[in-house]
């Protein structure tokens, strides 16, 4: 019989928490830790598991392993989701949440507070987030196949931002989630072979042919370019600034997607005001992060809280 839920574990989805909710808590202290640790990488790819969530709706739609569904793919296998591993610490936080608030606190609330709190361990601004989502029951690789690609254009990503109530300035400071990030070989190989794209600046062309010097993958078994990497931001890693706006001005964008935010006229006017000031640019990726977090929630009825976040309820 499951326990009696604490005081404060029935959200509504009514308003953002203050800080301090004990789940919140629970959730910090367990980022926190793990960020301290040699898994310390994973803290970076909690806002990209938040990101992947979002932008199909804040659902947890993203964990639901394809075997759920006898007769389709889950977002898991998308070529969107390569590298994405490590999913399974946010299983362990619902544990730990569960622990206390049981069957209240969903896939989805832990994704989105997970996320935000990646983003305050590593510098960036503490997000008051909204909890009293519901998991969905449904999962589609073609959903998140629409993700924008290493290649994509910016009219691209703008189009696909757009539905999601993002203007330019949202996009572009979302970008900047990529300060913590690592581009592997293969998301920029076509920058570097056959023959180097001119945009790059020579001396960062050629320390990204050293970190990948092999011209063709291989079409199957291991193949050392899917793997190595190559960080975003190489001088704070493993921090959450403006570095990467920097970066980019210097024509030191790792993949073209990146790289493509200097050469438009609408976006590169934001990428030097992040450059330059990185108040403004946290400022609008709390905001920005915020209302991906509440984009086509579930709530009420609707969808289930699973019990563990990879699989559907038992009925």
């Amino acid at each position: 019989m499951a326990k009696r839920p604490q005081t404060g574990c029935r959200p509504t989805f009514t308003q953002r928490v203050a800080r301090g909710p004990e789940y919140e808590k629970i959730t910090y202290n367990y980022v926190t830790k793990l960020y301290n640790s040699p898994k310390n990488n994973t803290v970076v790819s909690m806002i990209r598991w938040a990101f992947h969530d979002f932008v199909n709706g804040a659902d947890a739609s993203f964990l639901l392993r394809s075997d759920n569904f006898p007769n389709n793919q889950s977002e898991k296998d998308s070529i969107s989701q390569v590298g994405m591993r490590n999913s399974k610490y946010v299983g362990d936080i619902k544990l730990a949440v569960d622990a206390y608030c049981p069957g209240v606190i969903s896939c989805a609330d832990t994704l989105a507070v997970a996320g935000a709190a990646a983003v305050k361990v590593m510098g960036g601004p503490y997000i008051p987030i909204k909890v009293g989502r519901r998991d969905s029951c449904i999962s589609l690789k073609s959903s998140a196949d629409k993700i924008p690609r290493s290649t994509a254009t910016v009219d691209q990503l703008l189009a696909f931002f757009k539905p999601l109530g993002m203007n330019t300035a949202g996009a572009v400071a979302m970008m900047g989630g990529h300060s913590v990030g690592r581009a592997h070989c293969v998301s920029f190989k076509a920058r570097l072979y056959p023959k180097l794209d001119p945009k790059l600046d020579l001396k960062f062309a050629k320390k990204l042919l050293n970190r990948c010097p092999t011209k063709i993958p291989l079409n199957s078994g291991f193949n050392p370019i899917h793997f190595t990497y190559i960080r975003n931001d190489p001088f704070s890693p493993l921090t959450l600034d403006n570095h990467y706006f920097q970066e980019l001005l210097k024509r030191h964008g790792v993949m073209k997607v990146d790289d493509n935010l200097i050469w438009d006229a609408r976006t590169l006017p934001y990428v030097k005001l992040f450059a330059k000031d990185a108040k403004v640019w946290k400022k609008t990726f709390l905001l920005t992060y915020q209302k991906l977090s509440e984009y086509k929630v579930l709530t009420g009825k609707q969808g289930e809280i699973r019990w563990k976040c990879s699989l559907l309820n038992k009925k």
